[in-house]
C-alpha cells in the first residue's frame, strides 16, 4: 500500500508538534508535584490568613491574624502525604500531613486541620 508524500507529510508535522508540546507541558505525576507546582492561600472567618509556597528544595509557611504572624520557612522535604521544613530560626522541623482536594489542599498538624486554595501556577 503506497502512502500519499501530502499524508505523510501532515503526519510528520503533527508528530512534530505534538513532541514539541510534550516538552512544553508540566507532569504532574505524584500529589508531590502538584503541591510544589502552586502557590496556596486561605482566608479566614475570623481574619486571619495562611499562605504556603514552595521554591526549589525550600518552602515558606506563614499564618496571620491582626496581631500576630508566625512563619516557618527552611529546606523542606516532601513525600506524597506529608512535608517537613528544617525552620531555619530554630532547627526544628514541622511536620504537616496533607491532603489534595481539587483546587484545594487540606493541611493537618497536631491534630488541627487548614484549608487552603490554588493561588497560581509558577
Amino acid at each position: 500500500m503506497l502512502v500519499k508524500p501530502k499524508l505523510l507529510a501532515a503526519f510528520c508535522v503533527i508528530c512534530a508538534v505534538c513532541v514539541l508540546l510534550c516538552g512544553c507541558v508540566r507532569v504532574i505525576r505524584s500529589p508531590k508535584d502538584e503541591i510544589r507546582l502552586y502557590d496556596w492561600a486561605g482566608e479566614f472567618d475570623n481574619g486571619n490568613t495562611a499562605v504556603l509556597t514552595f521554591d526549589g528544595s525550600r518552602a515558606s509557611f506563614t499564618l496571620k491574624n491582626n496581631d500576630f504572624s508566625l512563619t516557618i520557612s527552611g529546606l523542606c522535604s516532601l513525600s506524597d502525604d506529608d512535608f517537613v521544613i528544617l525552620s531555619e530560626e530554630d532547627g526544628v522541623g514541622y511536620t504537616f500531613g496533607y491532603a489534595l482536594r481539587g483546587d484545594s489542599i487540606v493541611l493537618y498538624y497536631q491534630g488541627g486541620a487548614l484549608t487552603l486554595e490554588k493561588k497560581g501556577e509558577k
